[in-house]
């Protein structure tokens, strides 16, 4: 849930639509990061120790205090994953492994079982080499890991440490993908980072469509930053993978912010919230633009 005007308005109306069952939701990174209290860029409309969020997007509503219990509530109950016998929906990748190891812990709450495997990555990240290394770049550049305008080396340290886990949470990982470690350090999200998201469409051989957000996809004419110019070499309305049987529907409406302070008129916008309409495959765009989904083959 990037920053909107009413962020809470979206959440209570998309939470109405589920509970009178005329939607589902499956929990994505952002989703968890309240569940997890885990303030990110971006999350001051919730959190209340993010000042620079203020700064930095404002205006925009706060979500009431005396709601948070009852939205976690809420929000717990979600799935990782949505899937029928002719489709599959999670937020950022269909991972068999990381679906086997949540199936394999039952019915345990979606909260503890986070916990369980971020205990686990933290013990093997501290068994890695990397712990020492890490603390001291945390130590040293605490402020300039969050300054954009800061000129910034390659840190080792949090790059294995956001490499690892990346991977050793099964949670994690199909809520944020799966990543490896960047040509060099780049800005994104209130952060510097030395990871990037990987395709795991390329490896998926299924033969059940999967539909997904999460990665920024641009529609036509729109720049693609470089830390993501691996990710899509597809035209936006193509299916990925070899199968040709994912498709990514996020065309990076997050970033809308940027044309809201900059008094971009919705008809004008570079940032789309987009649909995918099945089983026609039709794209559906908030600006009311239809078109067809393509398959290479």
């Amino acid at each position: 849930m990037r920053p909107r005007p009413d962020s809470p308005a979206v959440l209570s109306w998309v939470l109405q639509a589920v509970a009178a069952e005329r939607a589902f939701a499956v929990l994505g990174n952002h989703e968890l990061n309240l569940l997890m209290h885990d303030p990110k860029d971006g999350s001051g409309w919730y959190f209340d120790n993010r000042p620079q969020d203020d700064e930095r997007y404002a205006p925009w509503q706060h979500f009431p205090i005396a709601q948070r219990s009852q939205l976690h509530e809420q929000l717990a109950q979600w799935p990782l994953v949505w899937q029928r016998d002719d489709l599959r929906v999670v937020h950022a990748a269909w991972l068999p492994e990381s679906l086997r190891q949540i199936a394999d812990a039952g019915n345990t709450p979606i909260i503890q079982q986070y916990h369980f495997w971020e205990d686990g990555f933290q013990h093997a990240f501290d068994n890695s080499g990397w712990k020492a290394t890490y603390q001291d770049e945390q130590h040293r550049l605490h402020r300039e890991l969050e300054d954009e305008q800061s000129t910034m080396a390659f840190q080792l340290g949090v790059a294995h440490y956001d490499l690892l886990r990346s991977t050793a949470n099964p949670i994690r990982a199909l809520t944020s993908g799966v990543e490896a470690l960047a040509p060099a350090p780049f800005y994104a999200n209130g952060r510097w980072r030395f990871t990037v998201r990987m395709p795991w469409w390329q490896q998926y051989q299924d033969q059940v469509p999967v539909v997904v957000g999460h990665y920024w996809r641009h529609w036509y004419d729109n720049p693609v930053p470089t830390h993501r110019q691996g990710l899509f070499h597809e035209p936006p309305t193509h299916w990925l993978g070899p199968q040709q049987n994912v498709f990514c529907i996020d065309f990076s409406v997050g970033a809308r912010w940027r044309e809201r302070q900059q008094g971009t008129p919705l008809n004008q916008t570079r940032f789309h919230l987009a649909a995918l309409r099945w089983p026609e495959a039709t794209i559906v765009l908030d600006t009311g633009l239809t078109a067809n989904s393509i398959r290479s083959r």
